[in-house]
C-alpha cells in the first residue's frame, strides 16, 4: 500500500471541480449570473457561444453546467467583453 499525502487545498480543490462540472444552473439563473437577459442568454445559446445541457434551448427546462458558464465568462474577459 501506497501513501499518499494530500493537503487540504488539494481536496477543496477537487471538491470544487466536482461540483461546478456537475452542478446545473437553470436558464433565468444563468441569465443572473451573466448580468443579461433570457432572451440573451437564448441567443447565445443559438450561436453556439453557449452549450446548454439539454438540446431545446427554448425549453422552460434548458440547464447549464456550472462550468460552462466559468468557461463563457473567462471567455468574454479574455477577449475584453466583460
Amino acid at each position: 500500500m501506497v501513501n499518499v499525502n494530500i493537503t487540504r487545498q488539494e481536496i477543496n480543490s477537487y471538491k470544487r471541480e466536482i461540483l461546478e462540472s456537475s452542478v446545473l444552473i437553470r436558464l433565468d439563473e444563468a441569465a443572473v449570473i451573466m448580468a443579461v437577459s433570457r432572451s440573451t442568454v437564448i441567443n447565445r445559446v443559438n450561436e453556439g457561444r453557449l452549450v446548454p445541457y439539454n438540446d431545446n434551448a427554448n425549453s422552460k427546462g434548458v440547464r447549464f453546467l456550472a462550468s460552462e458558464l466559468q468557461r463563457y465568462v473567462r471567455e468574454m474577459r479574455q477577449d475584453g467583453n466583460l
